[in-house]
């Protein structure tokens, strides 16, 4: 890309961040997060999770500490809980981009960048309200320096490396300890240095700052805690999920092959063309973000437990191989096969909100808010707009356009839609009413509580601790089909779509 081409590009691109800034949160994962550390500011007590009456033993203490600092200094709202997430993945962005750039010369660190921005797993997580930016970004910096450290085994680079495990560990646990060590290990087996790794976990300066890191709170925990849940908090949430499934959450053994395309649109075949035709024996940084990826793609299909972000622990590389092949085809104009599934990813995009309408009527569901669907699927502006992306495709492809431009193009263009469109869609369906009901929760002194939902993100708009159960003097989240299992007289207090917020009355207290 041009200089000015590129600036533009950049441009537009930052100006995607701000509705993803402000967007509302969504549960479960991101209202327990703002839920908890919103409670510590409350109780001021910020060393053991809790959510209302119960430990929130899933993830460690580090993000809790963040969002509060941060809540502490923007107010309690989404760009609190959402600006921290930010800042981790432009240090992960800027980072990875920097290592690609130094290690090969012919890359630009800005075309990395706006690759990384624009692949939508990336960009979502980017500003996820919970641990995986803060973890993404040590992964990727805990890499950049165990591969330097094997190309020249200075001591710096693995203490560096162990300063961020020690702080991946207090984001989520063991998880960055096994990914570090299992990646590093098949790494330097694949390039005959396998005595490097030895001499590594050998060297007893990294393990004391690791240690360093680590034991003041982990401490703390285990004075406080019984044993099995120390245990569930360090081995059962990490390894865990691998023997067991939580929550629900399961898939068979190609789920992430599903997954990744919708992760890197729309640079799906730019990512498989540039992987396939590395020279992995020949070239070391090829082999390392090789075995980074695929690792983690075949380690997590086995997983019991599958969610789309657990792929994004090995998507960095993804990156490199996206710009590698761009080089490759640089000035070439598309290919048929190339429009062919640009046209196909944007006429999915214009046929979503009509499948989803569609969807609402034979598929009856309390979970989904059918006003919302019903505006999406009127949306003239998002129609129109995919109207005119389709269009320019085509232009581009019959003038024989450079076939890299009209790529990043799109890929900018399905970012700016995603974030002005879909994304505030996707919460409007999901979490309308529970921020409108939250917000409504937030005068007066009553407690907030929920009854057969989940929703933590509703304590969270209240500005309140969230409590579960019929709850006298509580005002009670729930949603219509569940108000046949309340065994208490009630009244309701306030309605919004599928949810409303019920009382207990008084001569029932």
């Amino acid at each position: 890309m041009t200089g000015l081409f590129r600036n533009i590009v950049l441009l537009a691109l930052f100006v995607c961040f701000v509705p993803i800034l402000f967007l509302g949160i969504f549960d479960l994962d991101e209202g327990a997060f703002a839920a908890t550390s919103l409670q510590m500011l409350i109780d001021e007590q910020y060393f053991i999770p809790t959510i209302g009456d119960d430990l929130r033993l899933e993830k460690p203490i580090l993000t809790y500490w963040i969002q509060t600092i941060s809540i502490s200094i923007f107010g309690s709202n989404e760009f609190a809980l959402r600006l921290p997430s930010l800042i981790a993945a432009l240090i992960w962005a800027i980072s990875i981009a920097a290592f690609i750039k130094e290690e090969d010369r012919t890359i630009k660190g800005t075309n990395i960048f706006l690759i990384f921005f624009t692949l939508p797993g990336i960009f979502l997580i980017s500003f996820a309200a919970t641990a995986d930016a803060f973890l993404n970004t040590l992964i990727s910096l805990t890499f950049i320096s165990l591969y330097k450290y094997s190309k020249n085994e200075k001591a710096s680079h693995l203490n560096n490396a162990a300063i961020f495990i020690g702080i991946g560990f207090l984001v989520k646990g063991l998880t960055i300890v096994f990914l570090a060590g299992a990646i590093f290990f098949l790494y330097l087996l694949f390039i005959g240095q396998i005595k490097i790794f030895f001499k590594a976990i050998m060297s007893y300066k990294p393990w004391a700052i690791f240690f360093l890191i680590i034991i003041p709170w982990t401490a703390v925990i285990f004075l406080r805690l019984d044993f099995d849940a120390f245990s569930y908090l360090f081995l059962g949430q990490s390894f865990g999920r691998f023997s067991n499934t939580f929550e629900s959450h399961t898939g068979p053994v190609y789920y992430y092959l599903i997954m990744l395309p919708f992760l890197i649109l729309p640079f799906f075949t730019d990512f498989l063309k540039g992987l396939f035709s590395s020279k992995f024996k020949s070239n070391r940084l090829d082999m390392f973000f090789g075995i980074w990826f695929l690792f983690v793609l075949i380690f997590f299909s086995f997983s019991s437990t599958k969610l789309p972000h657990y792929l994004i622990y090995g998507l960095t590389p993804a990156v490199y191989f996206i710009e590698r092949q761009h080089l490759k085809t640089a000035g070439k104009s598309l290919s048929i096969f190339a429009f062919i599934f640009q046209i196909l990813i944007w006429s999915m995009l214009l046929a979503l909100p009509f499948y989803l309408s569609y969807l609402i009527e034979v598929m009856q569901t309390y979970e989904a808010s059918l006003n919302a669907i019903n505006t999406f699927a009127k949306d003239l502006i998002y129609q129109v707009l995919i109207g005119i992306i389709l269009l320019t495709i085509t232009i581009c492809f019959f003038l024989k356009y450079d076939n890299v431009k009209v790529k990043k193009l799109s890929a900018l263009a399905f970012t700016i839609i995603l974030s002005f469109k879909i994304a505030p869609f996707l919460h409007s369906v999901t979490q309308g009413d529970i921020k409108e009901l939250g917000l409504y929760a937030r005068d007066g002194d009553k407690e907030v509580s929920m009854y057969k939902v989940n929703k933590p993100s509703y304590a969270f708009y209240a500005q309140k601790k969230s409590f579960r159960g019929l709850r006298s003097n509580s005002l009670i989240l729930t949603r219509k089909d569940k108000l046949d299992l309340v065994d208490k007289s009630f009244e309701v207090v306030k309605e919004s779509e599928n949810y409303l917020i019920i009382e207990i009355k008084s001569d029932e207290n």
